[in-house]
């Protein structure tokens, strides 16, 4: 298979032919979903109350668009949690891009200067991780080092202490709205659009798929697996960068080690996506519906009155009910 061919197959993407009908088991993901959220909603009359469940999606946009700056790079490396692609770094990044917006706004710079600066020190991060990786270090142990440096300079920018962040356009990213969406709403919306659409639709991402599922014939096809796998680290850090101004603005200030704080969550939405692909593959559609799952599951546990020191608990056990769903369809898919 030639690099033309790879690139023409993008370019046909949308007209690929039928699949076939997926089996019952293969919606069992959504219908699990649905069915702890449903018990939420009857437990608790605010579960479903607006101003319940727009807090719900501002905290999952965060989560969500690191979510897909981490599911571009897995894509990109292949799923391998040794061996593939992973950016363990994403949680310290956002925390480094709040913590540097907040300063810079602090320092008089401007809304738009500080959050340029922020972003542009989380694309750094990501140009040091890609070409870590392209060098040949494990993305494990170059993104765990990166994670080390970001949380370092986190501490030292802002003094290890609270940095507030308001007004302006932070305000509008905490409480504004368009056509009745919150303004992290619609962020979450266009950036899921985009990689989506660059994905399915573009021979960019058709040859980001085949350099994560065998490096070595997407190389011998013509393809640079090395320029796949450093752009989807440097995409991975600017949309950490910005899950971290968005999360700074939603809580009004910047928060040392609040990046090691929703790393899980973020590594967790990338790899729970599997279970809503008929392919059982890391997908965006898939990262967005496990970031709204994963915020809806604090909140509902909250409102359900179990207390703090058992949400943890309660979190990963229903989590892992969801993600068996991945054994029972791969095992359906095997046979």
């Amino acid at each position: 298979m030639s690099a033309t061919t790879l690139q023409a197959t993008g370019k046909r993407g949308a007209k690929a032919p039928a699949r076939k009908r997926p089996a019952i088991v293969a919606w069992a993901g959504y219908a699990v979903v649905l069915l702890v959220l449903g018990i939420f909603a009857l437990g608790s009359p605010y579960f479903l109350q607006w101003e319940n469940v727009a807090s719900v999606l501002n905290q999952a946009a965060v989560f969500g668009i690191a979510g897909i700056g981490l599911a571009i790079v897995i894509i990109a490396g292949g799923d391998d949690i040794l061996e593939g692609g992973i950016d363990l770094s994403i949680g310290a990044t956002a925390g480094l891009a709040g913590t540097v917006t907040a300063v810079a706004a602090a320092a008089g710079t401007g809304a738009l200067a500080a959050v340029l600066t922020g972003l542009a020190v989380a694309a750094a991060l990501g140009v040091l991780n890609g070409a870590a990786v392209v060098l040949g270090l494990r993305p494990l142990l170059a993104t765990l080092a990166t994670m080390g440096i970001a949380t370092s300079l986190e501490l030292v920018v802002s003094d290890n202490i609270k940095v507030a962040l308001d007004g302006g356009v932070f305000l509008w990213l905490r409480q504004g709205s368009f056509a009745g969406l919150p303004a992290s709403v619609l962020l979450l919306a266009t950036a899921t659009f985009v990689a989506w659409w660059a994905l399915g639709n573009t021979s960019w991402g058709v040859n980001n798929y085949a350099v994560g599922q065998n490096a070595t014939a997407a190389s011998i096809a013509g393809l640079s697996a090395a320029r796949y796998r450093f752009s989807s680290y440097v995409i991975s850090g600017v949309l950490g960068g910005i899950a971290g101004v968005l999360l700074a603005s939603r809580l009004s200030a910047a928060v040392p080690g609040i990046g090691g704080q929703i790393l899980l969550d973020i590594i967790l939405v990338a790899y729970m996506s599997t279970v809503f692909s008929r392919r059982l593959v890391v997908n965006i559609p898939g990262t967005v519906v496990a970031a709204i799952f994963v915020a809806g599951l604090a909140n509902g546990l909250t409102l359900l009155g179990i207390a703090s020191q058992w949400v943890g608990a309660a979190k990963g056990i229903l989590i892992l009910l969801v993600l068996a769903v991945v054994v029972v369809r791969g095992r359906n898919t095997a046979k």
